[in-house]
């Protein structure tokens, strides 16, 4: 065999002799990045709702942004987001992080609902309806749906995204067209008694003026003395409660609700 011929055949086999180290060099890192994302597998809202941090999710004075308030978390680590919300008909998201460890809760951070370019230039997202937002935190993951509704003073009620609360406001409760955040919100301040429904909060663009009447369906089955609470900030109050059929109403002046039973 002529020498020139003997060369082209090394050659060759050295480039696929690199070519299948280089592919199993990749392969590996493929591997261990797949093996390290394990958030996405973790089960969603299985951990018991009197153990959820009190999560909640309000306009800022603008109504262009989220407030997310934490409380009852975690001291130390962080908490990841993923907001996904609708506007004008698109699927818009906001991701995030938020360290537990360095602040006094609750932690109250701001969720922008539209994007910021390098410069520094907003643009804002018209048009939103609502959406869901993603809780991750050591092993767990908690997710619960919003709406974003405007207060209309001629059709001054509003509701949840499964339909089983709603609240009805005074006229002239808010200006027109105020924003409206209506969520199950996540966990709730601690609570004797046992917590068959809820809870479910509204937040408002801005201050409310005169009390709402709160309407929450039961869940199916029989229930003892089933009564409303409110959170006003600080501590639980029992309202006067009526029940017909499957529905509880009561008149609140604040804006956190459960249904206890015995």
């Amino acid at each position: 065999m002529k020498k020139p011929a003997i060369i082209a055949i090394v050659s060759i086999v050295l480039v696929l002799i690199v070519g299948v180290v280089i592919f199993k060099k990749l392969n590996t890192k493929t591997s261990k990045t797949v093996e390290t994302d394990t958030t996405q597998d973790l089960p969603i809202n299985t951990l018991p709702l009197s153990e959820r941090p009190f999560i909640t999710l309000s306009p800022d004075s603008t109504g262009r942004s989220l407030d997310i308030s934490i409380s009852k978390a975690p001291t130390k680590g962080s908490m990841e987001y993923e907001m996904i919300y609708n506007a004008s008909g698109k699927q818009e998201g906001a991701l995030g992080s938020i360290y537990l460890g360095t602040e006094i809760q609750p932690i109250v951070k701001s969720i922008l609902l539209g994007s910021k370019s390098g410069g520094g230039k907003i643009t804002y997202h018209e048009g939103v309806t609502g959406g869901s937002i993603t809780l991750t935190y050591d092993e767990t993951r908690l997710k619960e749906s919003w709406n974003y509704l405007h207060f209309a003073p001629d059709d001054p009620s509003v509701s949840s995204t499964d339909g089983k609360f709603n609240v009805t406001f005074a006229k002239t409760a808010m200006k027109k067209d105020a924003v409206v955040i209506v969520m199950k919100t996540f966990g709730y301040p601690t609570l004797e008694g046992k917590v068959v429904s809820g809870p479910y909060g509204f937040f408002t663009q801005t201050p409310l003026k005169g009390t709402s009447q709160v309407a929450i369906k039961l869940p199916a089955g029989d229930h003892i003395n089933p009564t409303i609470f409110e959170w006003n900030g600080t501590a639980w109050k029992k309202l006067v409660t009526k029940l017909n059929k499957d529905e509880l109403t009561a008149t609140a002046s604040s804006n956190v609700f459960v249904i206890t039973a015995e």
